[in-house]
């Protein structure tokens, strides 16, 4: 084991030992407040945060700013976490902040989402961003993220996740994610359930803050690359056939907009349109085998699933690889699956929270899977209808290596 990888594994092991977001603050103070050295967009929300921040750095990228962009968690590698212009930080640069203040870290009992917050923080302030988009953890109002003071805010959406921690209902859930709204800074709001908007509306009066709702486009036209739609008096497409990438980058595009006629950003509408058609998020809707289509989705809760199943209906018959975490709500995902598909599969992973595929199976009329590769190769062989890879993205993450290497092995034997 490298260095950088003993580092990593100190970094992972470490919990959350509740130094909380005042300690937090302080400590970032003896840094001479890191946060406040760049301009930053906070986006929060159960699901679509990811994908929002692409469309977001796409778009600023298009148009010639240097941009930070901090989300979590990884799909490929640690570093893929803190990126300027989607280039990860490099391994020596991560190093060299752990080598610099770990020490101090200990001290203060931090775990590894605030360590990396604070390199993420360091970096963007050390490298010169222009601005950095700031993906909030898990909830928004105590979470170590929610120091930044942005120009604007963005809450894609409000599902029922984590309610261990936030919540068992919309209207708490949005409490906890309205906790990113400060006083006079605009909020953009892609949520669309009545108890969860009445909330977040009235935070915003409390705060004096600008709500801006977001329509979401409900007319798409798919075509071979992705699907096409017109808001803001703009002809978009997204290279993407995921009808809920649709309301994320609806909630980019309400951004930017802001950013243009408040802020001043030099942002035209063609790097609008460009920025969003060149925009790929790894892991959501994400093409991975052309023939027969082999198709990768980090949908890790009962709402992800149900807008995965929506953009299922666009397809024919599809097979599904299901596999996911011991805390989700998978009865409710599993019902939906079997809905959208005659041919599930559940698999599970190394993790030590997935869930065991039997349990996970359950009563439903699924198949089950002990090795989540045999049910790729079975569509590889058959060639008969797309595969579907969704659940815990801890999953994704593990098949997306293998179908990589699958892939280069099979051009290789090509050659």
């Amino acid at each position: 084991m490298t260095h950088a990888q003993q580092i990593l594994r100190s970094i992972e092991g470490r919990k959350n030992q509740g130094a909380g977001i005042t300690r937090f603050r302080e400590y970032l103070h003896t840094l001479q407040d890191p946060q406040l050295a760049f301009p930053t967009i906070h986006i929060a929300g159960t699901n679509g945060k990811g994908s929002t921040c692409n469309y977001l750095r796409s778009v600023f990228e298009n148009a010639g700013y240097r941009v930070g962009i901090f989300t979590s968690p990884y799909l490929e590698a640690h570093y893929d976490r803190i990126r300027i212009n989607d280039q990860w930080i490099s391994e020596i640069d991560f190093v060299a902040y752990y080598e610099r203040y770990h020490e101090e870290w200990e001290n203060w009992g931090f775990g590894a989402f605030e360590i990396d917050t604070i390199i993420a923080l360091l970096y963007f302030r050390d490298q010169g961003v222009d601005i950095a988009l700031i993906e909030a953890g898990i909830g928004g109002r105590y979470d170590c993220t929610n120091v930044v003071c942005p120009l604007l805010c963005i809450i894609t959406n409000i599902g029922k996740d984590h309610m261990d921690r936030l919540g068992d209902t919309y209207a708490q859930i949005a409490w906890q994610k309205g906790g990113i709204i400060k006083t006079g800074i605009p909020l953009i709001c892609g949520e669309q359930r009545a108890e969860a908007l009445a909330v977040l509306r009235r935070i915003c009066e409390e705060q004096g803050s600008d709500f801006i709702p977001v329509s979401i486009p409900q007319e798409v036209n798919y075509d071979e690359d992705g699907l096409n739609y017109v808001a803001a008096g703009l002809t978009l497409h997204l290279a993407c056939k995921a009808f809920y990438q649709v309301a994320n980058s609806a909630c980019a595009l309400a951004a930017l907009k802001l950013c243009q006629n408040r802020f001043h950003y030099a942002i035209s509408d063609q790097n609008i349109q460009i920025g969003l058609a060149q925009a790929k998020w790894k892991g959501r809707f994400e093409l991975m085998w052309d023939h027969p289509q082999i198709i990768i989705d980090g949908a890790h809760n009962e709402d992800g699933i149900r807008a995965l199943c929506d953009s299922l209906r666009s397809m024919e018959a599809v097979r599904i690889l299901f596999a996911a975490l011991k805390d989700k709500q998978s009865d409710a995902m599993m019902t939906m699956l079997c809905e959208a598909s005659d041919e599930v599969w559940v698999s599970e992973f190394d993790h030590p929270r997935c869930k065991p595929m039997r349990e996970l199976a359950g009563d439903f009329p699924v198949q089950l899977a002990p090795d989540y590769r045999d049910v790729i190769e079975h569509t590889l062989t058959l060639a008969d209808k797309p595969l579907i890879i969704t659940g815990s993205l801890y999953f994704i993450s593990v098949v997306r290596e293998y179908l990589i290497e699958r892939k280069q092995a099979s051009i290789s034997s090509m050659e």
